[in-house]
């Protein structure tokens, strides 16, 4: 049997090729859907990967900014608070004291302790933010630092981070420790 050559195929044939590119072009419809959710998720990452380097370049700047403090550090007592334990304490001598502070065109200056001005309605009155350190004076005129912003020494209330400066200035043994 000889095969005949139909120019115009019949309705079946048509609606198989029909629905065949019909599956084809869903299926490439679906592919295209699934490149774009793709696309999608990546750029998602890429700018949560570059909102964590930017967060990341910001806390660095930030940490560089800020002085290199240990995290643990207490603050220290004001300066107010030394003035208040020199006036109060009846175990310490006003008059052994000597302040140092910040005169804006001098630099340091050092004035006695007992004639410090804390009225601000005087003339001669100088804020305690100018405050820089506090000084004893013994009998044989040794002089030794009790209390320093700069340097974070404390030995009037031990609320330094230096260990060396903890040390109590009103007790006999200076608050050293005797056993370890």
């Amino acid at each position: 049997m000889a095969t005949k050559f139909v120019e115009n195929p019949p309705f079946e044939s048509r609606t198989y090729h029909i629905n065949r590119l019909r599956a084809i072009a869903e299926n490439h419809l679906r592919q295209i859907a699934e490149e774009k959710l793709q696309e999608e998720f990546d750029d998602s990452r890429r700018n949560e990967e570059l909102e964590r380097y930017a967060k990341q370049r910001r806390r660095d700047k930030m940490r560089a900014a800020v002085p290199a403090v240990s995290a643990s550090t207490s603050r220290m007592r004001s300066a107010q608070d030394v003035l208040d334990r020199l006036r109060w304490d009846d175990d310490l001598d006003l008059s052994k004291y000597t302040i140092g502070y910040l005169e804006r065109f001098n630099g340091i200056q050092e004035m006695s302790a007992a004639s410090w001005i804390s009225e601000p309605t005087e003339d001669e009155w100088i804020p305690q933010h100018r405050i820089r350190y506090f000084k004893r004076f013994d009998e044989s005129g040794k002089q030794e630092v009790v209390w320093d912003r700069d340097n974070r020494i404390d030995r009037m209330f031990g609320s330094s981070t230096n260990k060396e400066a903890n040390n109590d200035v009103s007790s006999k043994d200076r608050g050293e420790q005797l056993t370890q």
